[in-house]
């Protein structure tokens, strides 16, 4: 049965009721509302929605928390295959929706409620979770930033995936309500990459560092454009210096991916082989000894950017400098997107200015060679 209760705010005054129903075998289910209309409009629904459960399995979510999915996701195959980073990311996503939804129950969460949570998260700033070293190797207090619209994306991405494995595989619902929300405009993304005199300035900075393989990756990174964790992570095992090429066996999108070593590169790959070999089994071995990749030298990436005088000049913006490379070089988007290991085009169109500056050369030195 359903019970609805006026409740009186003792500080505002504010006047609201209380609905409440109770089945037997069933926890019993509340919520709040403005009008004692909606809440009997609600109480009314659950109740009928209750009653046609046994006949139409979906509706199970009318009994199950948000909470309970969001527990079931993260022991979830899906959720395990997921790198350390990715794990974090994920349960910070859906530890902000479960703030928002508390105890409601998944039939409760309608694209109404998705929609205002998803504007809830443009509205407000968060803190940075990752640390940063400067200069000195001391970590930066991290600072309250707006959200962008491709972190509220990964949000809603987030959402969308437990909705899914809910709908598809627990029989939960029978619908995603995420599925029909807008997505926050995104910004095409900075493109940062180094002039020729910031490339020589900032190799002869990592030459000067304390930790020699500096060179290598920083080098190695221009020349192939993988990302910081894939450098970090390989072991001479996938170094073929004969065959100058290594493979990246997972990759940020799960895909295998070979890069190819030349010029600089390949030289830097070859005398670090000399002095690392009998020492570790990662090309970057961490400096104290310990039997794992160094994924942490900040300390002496953001002592080069000093030593180098770059401005907003960040590790990731060396993908960018390869990109921009091999816009010079008249190589296609397509191209660049499986170079930097894109699945999609839709990422690499930041680049697209580059591909057309190339081509606007390109034409003017025909219409001069042509004397048109």
């Amino acid at each position: 049965m359903a019970s609805i209760r006026k409740l009186i705010s003792v500080r505002t005054g504010e006047v609201s009721f209380r609905a409440q129903v109770r089945v037997k075998g069933r926890p019993s289910q509340s919520a709040n509302f403005p009008t004692k209309r909606e809440a009997k409009e609600w109480a009314e629904s659950l109740q009928t929605a209750i009653r046609e459960a046994p006949y139409h399995p979906h509706l199970r979510g009318v009994r199950t928390t948000f909470a309970e999915p969001v527990a079931q996701y993260e022991t979830s195959a899906a959720f395990l295959k997921l790198k350390p980073d990715g794990q974090r990311a994920r349960k910070q996503h859906l530890k902000f929706f479960c703030d928002e939804w508390g105890g409601l129950s998944l039939a409760e969460i309608q694209p109404d409620r998705v929609a205002a949570a998803r504007d809830k998260l443009l509205a407000t700033g968060f803190r940075r979770s990752h640390d940063r070293l400067d200069e000195r190797g001391k970590v930066v207090a991290p600072k309250t930033v707006a959200r962008a619209g491709g972190t509220i994306n990964r949000y809603l991405a987030t959402l969308c995936h437990v909705f899914t494995l809910a709908m598809k595989e627990w029989n939960l619902l029978d619908r995603n309500p995420v599925r029909g929300i807008s997505k926050a405009k995104e910004s095409r993304g900075r493109v940062r990459f180094l002039s020729d005199e910031e490339r020589a300035a900032l190799l002869v900075a990592c030459s000067e560092s304390d930790w020699q393989p500096l060179t290598a990756l920083v080098l190695l990174a221009i020349s192939t454009g993988a990302r910081r964790g894939e450098l970090a992570g390989l072991r001479w095992e996938d170094v073929d210096l004969k065959a100058s090429r290594a493979t990246i066996h997972d990759s940020k999108n799960g895909d295998r991916r070979v890069l190819p070593l030349v010029g600089k590169a390949l030289e830097a790959l070859r005398e670090l082989k000399l002095s690392n070999s009998a020492r570790s089994s990662y090309v970057f071995p961490h400096p104290n000894g310990l039997p794992e990749p160094y994924y942490h030298f900040d300390a002496h990436w953001y002592a080069a950017i000093s030593r180098a005088k770059l401005q907003n000049f960040r590790f990731h913006d060396l993908r960018h400098t390869t990109a921009s490379y091999l816009a010079a070089q008249g190589a296609s988007l397509l191209e660049t997107a499986d170079t930097l290991g894109h699945k999609t085009m839709s990422m690499v169109k930041r680049y697209s200015h580059l591909a057309t500056d190339h081509k606007a050369h390109i034409v003017e030195r025909m219409a001069r060679e042509k004397g048109s």
